[in-house]
């Protein structure tokens, strides 16, 4: 009897070792699935939008429907804010469809946690020149505007700035605040801030979107999303 059991727990073990191993480095991105307020529009279906994904052989690990955090107008036709969710393996961000302007079909999905990280640009500059800002200082800004602060830090943003005496550092001061707040410190000048994500030609298309064509490899995406 005690054999039979060692045997079952070997050959229980071994399918899950040699099973389907997915990789840490996951992404989830998402569109809005189309409806629209006062049952006007019609609501994409999480496998059929998953399809365009797929099609270009981006294996979906899983989908789920969800909201967008932020202020939504209460009026009809007017999006309800509803999207479709979906994590794919990271290497295959670049990957994602893109329209006929080249942005991708689908954007980084930040709004799923508790917390996310906004940053804004020191202003420190190369050769010690401007003035750069102090996390304390710019904290303040934050607080002001009711936003609870749980971390900060000084951070790189990812991107190969020019060698030359006044040119950016791009240092930034990052702070970690709750999903719910991201709207009131978009009106700030904050960026979302997000590591992970490879950048080079990532043709996100949101407006303020930080990172040129010489970004490479991975590193960080600062994203401001229009009002």
């Amino acid at each position: 009897m005690r054999i039979w059991r060692l045997l079952t727990l070997v050959a229980v073990l071994t399918g899950v070792m040699t099973g389907p191993v997915f990789s840490a480095d996951t992404v989830k991105v998402f569109r809005y699935d189309g409806s629209l307020q006062c049952g006007m529009g019609q609501a994409v279906p999480l496998d059929e939008m998953a399809k365009e994904l797929t099609a270009v052989n981006i294996r979906v690990l899983s989908s789920e429907k969800s909201v967008v955090s932020g202020f939504i107008i209460a009026l009809c036709g007017a999006p309800t804010g509803r999207a479709n969710v979906y994590e794919i393996g990271q290497d295959d961000f670049l990957r994602i469809p893109t329209d006929r302007q080249g942005v991708r079909r689908f954007r980084p999905w930040v709004f799923g946690g508790p917390s996310i990280e906004v940053a804004k640009y020191d202003g420190s500059l190369q050769c010690e020149m401007g003035r750069p800002v102090s996390l304390v200082e710019m904290e303040k800004e934050l607080r002001a505007a009711n936003i609870a602060v749980q971390a900060k830090a000084k951070k790189a943003d990812g991107i190969l700035h020019p060698q030359m005496c006044g040119a950016s550092t791009g240092t930034m001061n990052v702070y970690r605040i709750n999903t719910s707040d991201w709207e009131k410190a978009r009106v700030l000048g904050f960026v979302l801030y997000i590591e992970g994500i490879s950048m080079a030609q990532s043709g996100l298309g949101l407006t303020g979107f930080k990172c040129g064509a010489s970004g490479v490899g991975r590193g960080v995406v600062l994203l401001q999303f229009s009002s």
